[in-house]
């Protein structure tokens, strides 16, 4: 699964290590779980679902009388062994059955229940304690949503809308009908072996998975959809499902998966084992994506036009979601504290997918990325990647289990080299295929191969908190380069870490790397040279998972930001550079007045690599100083000629204080542009001078299905705060979801404050029932940050209590006390 992590400013988000509690290991197997058939009816008029379960299992080892199956919030109508009724016993939670008779493991039991699943109703369940999933999500039609059907079953959810073992070390095959409008498409995991027409205006598709895969894997999904399916791929079916309108993109959007498909084969030695592999995307999706077998479902933000993806991809969650087939599908983690047997690997997925097709400077920037995401969550807590005393399952789904685990594999293959890694990573799959693991057996797969004892290593990363924190100081005498390398302890962290260092010695304008091995708390290494190096850096590539601390005089920044093989080196240096809370003087204001640093930058604006040119165009935004006809004509010609639209983008943005009549004109060409970014900076340069065709210019736009766009428009119309667009607000705005409502909601807010009292009252329910009803917390806490701004009207205070009253989410919850509302 990719988490959806969304970072909020401020104090909003305060993170908390962990209690320690009761030790969480794999689930006691009394049955196993061989074959699930389910027989689905859901009905969007009551948001339930009518189900009939079968199931063949066998007792694990000992002889059992009594099953006890997972069923969550159902009403259960019937219960049979075979053809004969049994007794149950049923709390909403547990699903006991009195079985006629004592099996044994030599037998198979077959269990059949009638229920209706009631996923709404879930929360209401007291011993139900986690009520932020449901399992089973209705989407109901509106003016702005399709009606659709999806399941989110991890962590422990499935068991919501059907009784079974619910546990990630139960593997069974299935088989589900579901029945729906016959304008509807299904999905589900295998094959579609059968589709039958009915009588009343249904179909009932039928879906066979013939693999074994964990029981959190399981899915359906249903609405009106449009299948695409890849003609590229001839071996078996790659589909994407999407709303409609998007039918012409989806080939952009997910085009490059059989690529994927066909890398990670290679890399890993083993086939691509399921059916087929279809993607969905969902509207008010609760997470990232899921990787269910051979049906991965994704959030409708992945859906993008053609313009859009000019932007960016997803590539990341698409690399993401396939490479879990292998790691968390073929081999799964035994319990959630094994998490990152899962998770660690997808995580990395991303990284050698963006090495492999865009290069290794996406790649280092891609692992810069993750490193800092743990190293951020690391300053408020520290645990073990496999720890089974955590308080909730749900915490295992942080930054430990998904950036750090990708990094400690990043650290691995740094320590035993690329052969023994990807040997290691076959055989680990070959010797667990279909079965379920724990993080020795990937231990053991890697000792197999190298050869070596790894259990320190294994244990400094994998079952210890914390990382290396390291402090260098260098001299250079007689021709002798020193460093001395020390590991910081205290009374948290007091593992004396080993692996491998890579340090860079800049020479003129090139640079040559020398490899270390760290295994001590105090080390010194030696090199001999010619020269004195220009620079001395750490880690050029970003592949060390720690701190360091390394002073570097202005005059070695400078030949790191330009001559430092590795991108991220370049990057930090640069930032080092012009970060202006750090200078003195008139550079406190603006780096780019000092001459040497505003050189640097405008060299930096012909760099290789787009997001080192896309951070010096961000230090000239609204630049007045020397050289300035020097530095529009440069960003001018990024405007023109640079072929990365995000780095068009920002040439726009930052020169549209500049007040040159020119630079309009060059504006209004790149309105034209094929990127949306670029349409939507270029709209909002032309605005700051609010010209005669202003109001022309926003109605040409104002349909666009862009939020960048969308965020330009809206600027200029609330400044206006005409009641004539509060229907163009609320009908765009309704189309929004989570990030994008917390991105835009402000701008909404700017508008109603200046609004006639009519509309700020008209909008109070609009605003309310997005605060209330909106799947991610972020767009429920922006809206009601809006309805706040609207409190001098009674009915906006009224709003505001019963949207603090209805909250459940934790964190929304303590914010919310802060309000005033009494």
């Amino acid at each position: 699964m990719k988490k959806c992590l969304l970072l909020v400013i401020g104090f909003f988000l305060l993170c908390k290590a962990e209690a320690q509690n009761t030790y969480h290991g794999s689930e006691t197997k009394l049955f196993d779980l061989i074959h699930t058939t389910l027989e689905l009816k859901p009905d969007w008029t009551r948001n339930q679902l009518e189900g009939s379960a079968e199931l063949l299992l066998k007792p694990w080892f000992y002889a059992q009388d009594e099953l006890i199956l997972d069923a969550k919030g159902m009403t259960i109508h019937s219960v049979g062994i075979k053809d004969k009724k049994a007794r149950f016993e049923y709390d909403q939670l547990k699903l006991k059955i009195h079985l006629d008779r004592k099996y044994t493991k030599g037998d198979t039991l077959q269990i059949n229940v009638d229920y209706t699943a009631k996923p709404d109703l879930v929360k209401e369940v007291p011993a139900f304690k986690d009520q932020g999933f449901k399992g089973l999500y209705f989407i109901n039609k509106s003016t702005s949503s399709p009606e659709q059907l999806w399941t989110e079953g991890e962590t422990e959810y499935n068991s919501v809308w059907f009784p079974t073992l619910d546990s990630p070390n139960q593997k069974h095959t299935q088989t589900i009908s579901l029945t729906v409008p016959t304008t509807y498409k299904t999905l589900s995991n295998g094959l579609l072996i059968k589709s039958k027409e009915n009588k009343n205006g249904t179909r009932t598709d039928t879906w066979y998975q013939n693999i074994e895969h964990a029981v959190y894997l399981t899915m359906i999904a249903a609405g009106e959809f449009e299948k695409v399916v890849d003609e590229r791929f001839k071996e078996y079916e790659v589909s994407y499902y999407v709303e409609p309108q998007f039918k012409e993109s989806a080939q952009a959007i997910f085009g490059r998966t059989p690529a994927m498909i066909w890398y990670f084969e290679d890399l890993l030695d083993m086939k691509f084992p399921w059916q087929k592999y279809a993607q969905i995307a969902v509207r008010d999706y609760v997470s990232g994506a899921m990787e269910n077998t051979t049906a991965t479902v994704h959030g409708s933000g992945i859906q993008k036009t053609a313009n859009q993806l000019i932007d960016g991809n997803n590539d990341g969650v698409i690399a993401h979601e396939l490479f879990h087939h292998w790691f968390g599908n073929i081999v799964t983690a035994e319990s959630w504290a094994n998490l990152t047997l899962n998770e660690a690997f997808a995580d990395y997925s991303e990284y050698l997918w963006q090495a492999h097709y865009y290069g290794a400077e996406e790649g280092q920037w891609q692992n810069s990325i993750a490193r800092s995401q743990y190293l951020d969550e690391a300053e408020d807590k520290q645990l073990p990647v496999i720890r089974y005393a955590y308080e909730d399952k749900e915490n295992m789904f942080d930054n430990h289990t998904y950036a750090k685990g990708g990094r400690i594999l990043h650290m691995l293959r740094q320590e035993v080299g690329d052969e023994a890694f990807f040997a290691s990573l076959q055989l680990y799959l070959k010797d667990n295929a279909f079965q379920n693991a724990e993080i020795h057996d990937l231990r053991q797969a890697f000792e197999e191969v190298t050869g070596r004892d790894l259990n320190g290593i294994f244990e400094q990363w994998f079952l210890k908190p914390g990382h290396p924190r390291l402090h260098i100081d260098k001299t250079f005498e007689n021709g002798r380069l020193k460093l001395n390398i020390s590991q910081k302890l205290d009374s948290v962290n007091q593992t004396i870490y080993q692996f491998p260092l890579t340090l860079e010695l800049g020479q003129g304008d090139n640079s040559v790397l020398k490899t270390v091995y760290v295994n001590d708390s105090l080390q010194s290494v030696e090199f001999k040279l010619d020269d004195e190096p220009s620079f001395v850096n750490v880690d050029p590539f970003a592949d060390f998972l720690g701190e360091v601390e390394m002073e570097h005089s202005e005059k070695e920044l400078f030949a790191m930001a330009t001559h430092s093989k590795g991108v991220v080196t370049r990057a930090e240096a640069f930032r080092k550079l012009t970060n202006t809370e750090e200078l003195s003087g008139e550079l406190s204001l603006n780096a780019m007045f000092d001459e040497d640093r505003r050189n640097m930058t405008l060299d930096l604006l012909e760099d290789p690599f787009w997001r080192i040119r896309e951070l010096a165009v961000h230090q000239f935004f609204d630049y007045d100083g020397d050289d300035f006809l020097k530095v529009e004509r440069q960003l001018q010609s990024i405007i023109r000629t640079d072929e990365k639209s995000n780095v068009r983008s920002a040439a726009i943005l930052a020169m549209k204080n500049f007040l040159n009549p020119q630079n309009d004109l060059l504006f209004r060409k790149a309105l034209a542009d094929t990127s949306y970014g670029v349409r939507a900076a270029s709209l909002e340069a032309i605005l700051i001078s609010t010209p005669p065709d202003a109001d022309s210019l926003c109605h040409e736009m104002a349909d666009i299905n862009d939020v960048n766009i969308f965020t330009a428009v809206a600027n200029h119309r609330a400044e206006k705060a005409s009641a004539d667009h509060y229907e163009w607000f609320t009908k765009r705005m309704s189309e929004f979801t989570g990030s994008e409502l917390y991105q835009t909601m402000g701008i909404l807010g700017s508008y109603l404050v200046a609004a006639p009292q009519e509309i700020q009252l008209k909008s109070i329910d609009f605003v309310k029932d997005i605060a209330l009803n909106e799947s991610l917390w972020v767009g429920r806490y922006a809206a009601t940050q809006t309805i706040f701004l609207l409190t001098e009207h009674p009915e906006a205070m009224e709003a505001l209590r019963e949207i603090i009253s209805s909250e459940k989410h934790p964190q929304l919850k303590e914010l919310y006390k802060q309000l005033p509302v009494d």
